[in-house]
């Protein structure tokens, strides 16, 4: 696919990344309120979650965009939505404050999704593309059961999933 360079204000980040479901499923039960992506406190919030996520594997992710700029092209939903690159946005988006709206953090290399992309789909993607280790934080516990479970509500099978896992 075609890899666009957009503006990173341009970007969203996704409240059923399995990185953050549990931050997020805890956070509108505490607080009786449920979560709508497009408004710009809640990716404040989903931000939030992503900052205090790994905090050590954050500070590597920002020092090698600052060194070596965006390696891989994040995926994201034809409305904006991230995939795959979660992180990346998190890192980019601190950078670029950090350094004075240097404009070198300003955009994002992404893959844009067709339209007609199915949830199902989606979630493949995701689970293919964040099951992979290298550098990446890895879903970890609660997490990772919470998105095991979804994606078997939705129609990925357990057995499916365990396919893609290269370990």
């Amino acid at each position: 696919r075609v890899v666009h360079s957009i503006p990173l204000k341009h970007v969203r980040f996704r409240k059923n990344n399995g990185r953050i479901i549990a931050d997020v499923e805890s956070y509108e039960k505490e607080n009786k309120n449920i979560l709508n992506e497009e408004d710009d406190a809640t990716q404040d919030i989903l931000r939030n979650f992503l900052i205090s996520n790994d905090k050590e594997k954050n500070e590597e992710l920002k020092k090698s965009l600052s060194k070596n700029g965006q390696q891989q092209p994040a995926i994201i939903t034809c409305d904006g939505f991230l995939i795959n690159g979660n992180r990346r946005k998190m890192a980019l988006d601190e950078l670029y404050k950090s350094s004075n709206e240097d404009s070198q953090f300003e955009m994002m290399r992404v893959v844009i999704l067709p339209d007609d992309v199915t949830e199902l789909e989606i979630q493949k993607i995701e689970n293919r593309y964040q099951l992979q280790s290298e550098g990446k934080s890895e879903y970890q516990g609660l997490n990772r059961a919470i998105k095991i479970k979804r994606n078997i509500e939705n129609g990925f099978t357990l057995e499916a999933q365990l396919r893609d896992d290269p370990n």
